[in-house]
């Protein structure tokens, strides 16, 4: 896939802008996920790290919980998935 059209495990260069930008500033953010049993937890902590790893992105959490980008709902109340 090219930079253009990311693949479906890769997120948009607007998001994963957004992000870094987060993880540089060190800003504390409520970051609302849906975990790998579907469950759907909320999380005040600082970014850390925007990873990718094995074709998918991942966010690095202050407390160095990971989190896959696909599965980010919300930070600071908006909305980052279509649904």
């Amino acid at each position: 896939m090219s930079a253009i059209n990311p693949s479906p495990a890769t997120m948009s260069w607007t998001l994963q802008h957004r992000l870094q930008e987060y993880a540089r500033a060190m800003k504390l953010a409520e970051i609302i996920y849906q975990d790998p049993n579907g469950q759907v937890c909320v999380v005040h902590g600082v970014i850390r790290e925007v990873l990718s790893r094995a074709g998918r992105d991942f966010v690095v959490l202050g407390k160095g919980q990971v989190v896959s980008a696909d599965h980010i709902i919300m930070i600071d109340g908006e909305r980052l998935t279509k649904g």
